[in-house]
C-alpha cells in the first residue's frame, strides 16, 4: 500500500525522462515488495508449521512420558505387591518357629511329652487323658514335668483347640501354605485360665486344664501356653523357704530360716499413714538372739475353701481370683528376738487395708545373731564380743 501511495504521488510530477526512469525504478521496487511479501509468507506459514509440528512431538513426547510413569508406577506397585507376599511369608515362616518353641502340641492319639518353653524355663508336658465334666465341657489331665530345683506355685495356661493343624505339602509355596494355616487358625477356640495346681521341682505333677469343648471331637488338637507368675525356689544352700502364716488364727506358724525353723503368730495390727504394721509374737527355739532379719513374699485375703458341691473349674476360678489380689512385699523386721523364749516383733506391709492382711507367705533371712555371753567364773576368760553370726 505504500509503494502505492508513492507511486500515485510520483504520476502527478513531470512525466519527462526523469520521471520515466523513477517509474521503472518504482515498479522494480513492486516487484521486489512482492517477492519480499512472499517470502515472508511462505517462511510464516513454514513457522507455524514448524511450531504445529513440534506441538504435535511435544504431546507426543508428554504421551509417551505419561505412559512410561504408568508402567513403571505399575511395575513398582507389582514389586512391592511381590515384597509384601514375600516379606508376610518369611513372617509366617518365623511366627510358626516361634510358636513351635513356645507353645505345645498335645494330640490324644499321640503319646509321649513335648517340650513347653517358659521365662523361667523348658518343661515337659504330657496329655495323660481327657475327662468329660459333669456340668459341661472337659477336662485335659496334664503331667508337667519340672526338671529344675523350681516349684511353681501360679502360673497361667492358655492356647486353643480344635482340628489338628494343615501339615505343609512338598513343593507347597510358604504363602499358600500360611493362607491355609490362618485360615485353620480361625476355626480354634481359644482358652486361657488361672492354674494354682502346684509343680514341684524335680518331678511329674498333675495339672487340671478345664476345657469348654462342645464334644470330645472338638479336642483332636489342643495347643497350650505356660505363663508362670509365681514360684520359689526350693531349700538350697542355707537359703531359707516361704512359709504360710494365717493372720486370722490364734495359733501359730512355722517360719523357716537358714539356721532351722521359728514359730510365728499374729497378736495385731495398726495403721501407720498408707501402711499397716503388723504386730507379732516370734517363738525362738535356739541359745541366740536374732538381731535383724529381712521379710519377703506375699500378703492377701483368705484362700478360698473348696466346697463339697462346686465343681473343679469354678474352683480353680475363685482361686485364681484370690491368687491375683495377692500383693509383693519386702520389709524389714523390728524387735529383737531373745533365746529359747517368745518375743514380740513387728513389721510394716504397703497397705491401709488390713482386711487383706489375713493370709501371709513369707521367708525370713536372718541378717544379724547375737550369742549370748557365758556366766562369770573365777578363771579367766576372753570376752566373747557380740558380732553378726
Amino acid at each position: 500500500m505504500a509503494a502505492l501511495g508513492f507511486a500515485t504521488l510520483l504520476s502527478s510530477c513531470d512525466q519527462g525522462p526523469t520521471g520515466r526512469v523513477l517509474e521503472i525504478r518504482l515498479e522494480k521496487l513492486e516487484e521486489k515488495l512482492e517477492a519480499m511479501e512472499e517470502e515472508t509468507e511462505s517462511s510464516l506459514l513454514s513457522a507455524e508449521t514448524g511450531t504445529q509440528d513440534l506441538d504435535r512431538r511435544l504431546e507426543a513426547l508428554e504421551q509417551g512420558s505419561k505412559e512410561g510413569l504408568t508402567q513403571t508406577s505399575t511395575l513398582v506397585s507389582e514389586n512391592e505387591t511381590r515384597f509384601q507376599r514375600l516379606e508376610q511369608s518369611l513372617n509366617s515362616v518365623l511366627r510358626m518357629k516361634e510358636d513351635s518353641e513356645a507353645v505345645a502340641y498335645l494330640d490324644p492319639k499321640s503319646p509321649g511329652h513335648r517340650t513347653l518353653k517358659t521365662n523361667h524355663g523348658t518343661f515337659l508336658v504330657r496329655l495323660e487323658r481327657i475327662d468329660r465334666n459333669p456340668t459341661g465341657g472337659f477336662t485335659a489331665v496334664l503331667n508337667i514335668g519340672n526338671s529344675m530345683g523350681l516349684e511353681v506355685q501360679g502360673y497361667r495356661l492358655k492356647g486353643d483347640f480344635g482340628d489338628p493343624p494343615p501339615q505343609l505339602q512338598p513343593g507347597e509355596a510358604y504363602g499358600d501354605y500360611s493362607k491355609r494355616l490362618d485360615e485353620w487358625q480361625k476355626t480354634l477356640t481359644p482358652y486361657e485360665v488361672g492354674v494354682t495346681d502346684i509343680i514341684s521341682p524335680n518331678a511329674w505333677s498333675q495339672v487340671s486344664l478345664p476345657l469348654n469343648a462342645s464334644t470330645e471331637e472338638d479336642l483332636q488338637s489342643i495347643r497350650v501356653a505356660m505363663s508362670i507368675q509365681r514360684a520359689r525356689l526350693a531349700n538350697q544352700d542355707g537359703q531359707g523357704e516361704f512359709s504360710v502364716v494365717k493372720a486370722d488364727s490364734d495359733g501359730a506358724g512355722l517360719v523357716k530360716t537358714e539356721y532351722g525353723p521359728l514359730l510365728m503368730t499374729v497378736s495385731g495390727t495398726e495403721p501407720v499413714g498408707a501402711s499397716t504394721r503388723v504386730r507379732v509374737l516370734i517363738g525362738n527355739p535356739f541359745g541366740f538372739v536374732i538381731n535383724e532379719g529381712a521379710l519377703s513374699g506375699q500378703f492377701g485375703p483368705t484362700p478360698p475353701k473348696k466346697m463339697e458341691s462346686e465343681s473343679a473349674p469354678l474352683y480353680q476360678k475363685r482361686l485364681q481370683l484370690w491368687s491375683e489380689q495377692m500383693k509383693d512385699f519386702q520389709t524389714t523386721l523390728t524387735g529383737s528376738i531373745q533365746p529359747l523364749s517368745w518375743s514380740p516383733a513387728s513389721f510394716l506391709l504397703p497397705t491401709s487395708d488390713v482386711t487383706q492382711i489375713k493370709y501371709l507367705r513369707l521367708q525370713l533371712k536372718v541378717t544379724n545373731i547375737t550369742l549370748p555371753r557365758k556366766a562369770q567364773s573365777t578363771a579367766p576368760t576372753t570376752p566373747t564380743v557380740p558380732g553378726a553370726f
